[in-house]
């Protein structure tokens, strides 16, 4: 199912998202009001209690996100960050600055980055689409996420003429465990992270994803599941879990509605995506660490998704 992400130039194509509701969260506190209703305040915080979704204690974000703004305000942005209530983020690049300089100005706003998004060449070798996208290959890109001090090293995606069939995949799989062994004997480990199309079927009923998930070695190559795309490809979140237990530590905490081209991004909680049954989940997936993204946050505006995502998340502790 290649149908939002295969332009090579932008590997995400959603259209501006609509305005926002709060159906999840109004839902939420209705049901705990009519069970408030109905058995008394004692019976409501009970069943509150067993709605509270096990989060991480930092949330953190995907920095492409905020892609537009970065580089021209690393440190306005960064601290506005901070103040919503971001401990963490995931670096997609260094906003144009050096990556030892982008990391000491999140010291100092006291910010983790415990992971990195990184394309490299070898992955994308096959590809004519990207001959010419000047990436490092996956020695130098190691290096540089092992000094700026990354636990995590995410091949964030996959060009589509690098994915024409099963086998793709599966290439793509023994190629990342080699990878992933020498990631480890850096003190780093490698990630995968998801689209809708890796869920094609390629005219069967199983999802490619699902055989190149089991040719990983687990110990290698660890997944970060965006969890907006793979709703949208029909594959519930924790169903995948339960399918392979405690190998997402780290997930893309994105939302949206709509299908095909009315497919738009929304902030968090205003989607498809049931977040108190997939945080609840937690546990099963092995997370470590929930990064919020809006490909294309709504009306443009990163810092508006930030803070208002934030705010619903921090609503289901």
């Amino acid at each position: 199912m290649d149908a939002l992400a295969d332009d090579a130039s932008s590997p995400f194509l959603l259209h501006h998202p609509s305005p926002m509701n709060r159906r999840h969260f109004l839902r939420q506190s209705g049901a705990v009001a009519a069970v408030s209703a109905l058995l008394g305040p004692g019976a409501a915080r009970a069943f509150a209690a067993a709605r509270t979704a096990p989060i991480p204690a930092e949330l953190g974000i995907q920095l492409y996100t905020l892609r537009d703004i970065l580089p021209g305000d690393v440190n306005g942005v960064l601290e506005t960050l901070a103040r919503v209530g971001i401990g963490e983020v995931e670096t997609a690049g260094y906003a144009d600055r050096d990556p030892a300089d982008f990391a000491a100005v999140l010291d100092t706003l006291g910010l983790t980055t415990p992971s990195a998004h990184q394309l490299v060449s070898e992955v994308v070798a096959s590809s004519e689409s990207m001959a010419n996208a000047g990436l490092p290959d996956f020695e130098t890109a190691l290096e540089t996420i092992a000094t700026v001090g990354h636990d995590y090293f995410v091949i964030p995606w996959l060009p589509p003429d690098a994915r024409p069939d099963r086998d793709g995949y599966l290439r793509l799989a023994d190629l990342l465990n080699g990878f992933g062994e020498r990631a480890k004997a850096a003190g780093v480990q490698l990630a995968y992270h998801n689209h809708d199309f890796e869920f094609d079927t390629f005219g069967t009923d199983r999802p490619a994803y699902f055989d190149f998930v089991e040719r990983l070695d687990p110990e290698l190559v660890t997944l970060e599941l965006d969890i907006f795309w793979s709703t949208v490809a029909g594959h519930d979140a924790v169903d995948l879990f339960e399918m392979y237990p405690g190998r997402f530590p780290l997930w893309h905490v994105k939302d949206g509605t709509g299908t095909g081209e009315e497919m738009t991004q929304s902030v968090v909680g205003d989607g498809i995506v049931d977040w108190p049954r997939v945080f609840a989940a937690s546990e099963t997936a092995g997370l470590k660490h929930a990064f919020l993204e809006a490909d294309f946050p709504p009306d443009g505006d990163g810092l508006a998704f930030a803070r208002e995502s934030v705010a619903y998340v921090e609503s289901l502790r």
